[in-house]
């Protein structure tokens, strides 16, 4: 298990991950399974000059499983009081990543890209011995960053 002293790791990994809302309902989701049931992709079309609204409704898919990944890993570390067990670290990883492949589809635009390659790197901490080592690292963070810029570009504000 990961012991308290590893938690302040433990959070710079995961609100890596995170999206926070910068804006609307900050209502945490019930539970990850529950933010996954259905992601949609397609979206009206804008005015030309405007981003894509596929784009857009991206961003915000991908902020929905940002949110329901940080609300189960406080939950885990409520259960756990305060430990966060690396069985927990993988499987909240892991679905983060798989969620996020979801939402990103088949997209190939800057966005699209950028959500798949976080959910790519999201899933290779979770493999990892040591996922939140594995998660703590430049090249996971730079995607987080890659990803809030895009989705800035898009015209919707997160942080990963």
């Amino acid at each position: 298990m990961i012991r308290m002293r590893v938690l302040p790791a433990v959070l710079i990994g995961v609100s890596l991950m995170a999206l926070t809302a910068c804006g609307g309902d900050d209502t945490p989701t019930a539970s990850a399974p529950a933010a996954t049931a259905a992601v949609e992709t397609t979206a009206a079309a804008e005015p030309a000059g405007a981003p894509a609204a596929s784009d857009k409704k991206l961003c915000e898919d991908a902020e929905k499983a940002g949110k329901a990944m940080k609300t189960e890993l406080i939950n885990v570390m409520k259960e756990s009081q305060g430990e966060m067990p690396t069985a927990e670290v993988k499987k909240i990883l892991a679905g983060l990543g798989e969620e996020l492949t979801k939402v990103a589809g088949t997209s190939d635009s800057a966005v699209g890209t950028a959500v798949k390659d976080f959910a790519a790197k999201s899933t290779e901490a979770s493999s990892a011995a040591d996922p939140v080592t594995a998660s703590d690292n430049p090249a996971y963070e730079k995607s987080g960053k890659d990803l809030t810029a895009a989705c800035k570009a898009a015209g919707v504000k997160v942080v990963f």
